[in-house]
């Protein structure tokens, strides 16, 4: 009988352990957030690689330089960056960088440039 009560109390104090280190292991509970924000991922950025229907009929599109700036109220014409963001590392068709060459007087009218004179 005291062999009986032995081995029943090794039994319950084993079956007590074990069921005290499934609970410390249970991989199911709710994990806490960690403290800190995680940062989303940095997309790629998406460049345009043709131009729209309508802005075909008034080609060329121009990249000016930063602080360009162009005389009279409506501002530089066809400014490419000013309708449809930073161009990417291919132009699209129709779109060319600003030339004072071959753009001044012709398509641009800059401040400081008499075009009318």
């Amino acid at each position: 009988m005291r062999r009986a009560a032995t081995l029943t109390t090794t039994l319950a104090a084993l079956l007590l352990a074990t069921g005290a280190l499934a609970g410390c292991a249970d991989t199911t509970a709710p994990q806490a957030a960690p403290p800190w924000p995680t940062p989303a991922p940095t997309p790629l950025p998406e460049y345009r690689t043709e131009l729209p229907e309508g802005a075909l009929a008034s080609v060329p599109w121009l990249i000016y330089p930063d602080g360009f700036e162009c005389g009279g109220t409506e501002g530089c014409p066809n400014d490419y960056r000013a309708h449809f963001g930073e161009p990417g590392p291919v132009l699209p068709d129709g779109v060319e960088y600003y030339d004072p060459a071959k753009h001044d007087c012709v398509v641009v009218a800059p401040v400081g440039v008499d075009c009318f004179g």
